[in-house]
């Protein structure tokens, strides 16, 4: 467990809207309602000061968890605070399980190389290893969670080389889940760079960002419990170019280039049934209707406020506080929603 690290409330704090931690209450149905197009990006309030995040988790107690490559997760508090807990090689995406710990994928290509999906405990910082291979070979590239329907942890597998080419035409990304006696195993595989994962209310289905090929993927569950038979949900949602780089994004690419990419990292589903996606390199967030449109949900073509958009969860005591990580200025965005999110299996 490392130290906690405090921040000055000011520095933590930034206003991009005047206002402090808590956002203005608006009208949030408990269900249905407009899907907004799009949300007023400058109302968003913004939490500075960390590295490089990437994952996070909203808790019924009003904190933030975000995974940071400095510990294991930081822990941003309703009273402007921030800690640091537990150690992870690559901290990536995170979850919450039914009893409060965290689960943290790590994406070691990009650090040391491993990759395994760990489980942390908020009240005493022990980290300890769920899953660090699968089938005699070593995990290098966790990225996402996500808990099951009997509380049994799913996460993304993205590739196993090569974590810069985000257009691979390789589909060696799949899902494996690891059950409540520790077994693991794979559940869908042929994937193109898989990514942000979730699932519906009756986890009916399970739905995968394909990131290379700029699709979400839904599977439908079983009379075993298993799940099959992948459709493309929605619509491609941009540009998606064969082995695209990351160096060719931001190192050739304009701005108004780079929003018109497709490449979906974080996923998630409201109460209505609307699915949120992020797409990182068009600093956009979009919205799959239950019809297959798609609605633009926020965009930052230029980056000012929104840089590099990775994940998103809702919070707050109705579920319409969204949270979006923004991962190249570090920093979290949170604004109100007309639209609660999905209750997940820790909100109970």
């Amino acid at each position: 467990m490392t130290g906690a690290l405090s921040l000055s409330r000011r520095h933590l704090l930034t206003r991009v809207a005047a206002g402090g931690w808590a956002l203005a209450m608006t009208a949030c149905v408990s269900s249905g309602g407009n899907l907004p197009s799009p949300l007023p990006l400058a109302k968003a309030r913004r939490l500075s000061g960390l590295t490089k995040p990437e994952g996070v988790v909203t808790t019924p107690d009003g904190r933030l968890i975000v995974s940071d490559p400095d510990g294991a997760v930081a822990i941003l508090s309703p009273d402007g605070g921030i800690s640091r807990i537990g150690k992870a090689p690559a901290a990536t995406g995170l979850a919450m399980d039914r009893q409060g710990r965290v689960i943290i994928a790590n994406f070691g290509l990009l650090a040391d190389g491993n990759g395994p999906l760990q489980r942390l405990d908020l009240g005493t910082g022990a980290v300890e290893t769920l899953a660090d291979s699968l089938d005699g070979r070593r995990l290098v590239a966790s990225n996402a969670p996500a808990i099951g329907p009997g509380g049994e942890v799913y996460c993304s597998h993205s590739t196993w080389a090569n974590p810069a080419n985000i257009g691979t035409t390789d589909p060696a990304g799949f899902v494996y889940k690891v059950a409540a006696d520790g077994r693991v195993s794979r559940v869908c595989d042929g994937i193109r760079g898989a990514n942000g994962i979730c699932f519906d209310r009756d986890f009916r289905h399970l739905y995968v960002a394909q990131t290379a090929a700029g699709t979400i993927l839904r599977y439908r569950r079983g009379a075993d419990g298993s799940y099959r038979d992948p459709v493309q949900y929605g619509p491609v949602l941009g540009l998606a170019p064969d082995n695209l780089s990351a160096g060719d994004i931001y190192g050739r690419m304009a701005p108004a280039e780079r929003a018109a990419l497709g490449h979906p990292d974080g996923v998630a589903l409201d109460a209505a049934g609307n699915l949120w996606v992020t797409l990182p390199f068009a600093n956009r967030v979009v919205a799959i209707t239950p019809t297959g449109q798609v609605v633009t949900i926020l965009s930052d073509p230029e980056g000012q406020v929104m840089q590099m958009p990775t994940s998103l969860a809702w919070g707050g005591a109705d579920l319409c506080d969204l949270s979006i990580v923004s991962r190249r200025n570090g920093a979290v965005l949170t604004l109100r929603t007309p639209i609660p999110g999905l209750p997940l299996p820790h909100w109970g």
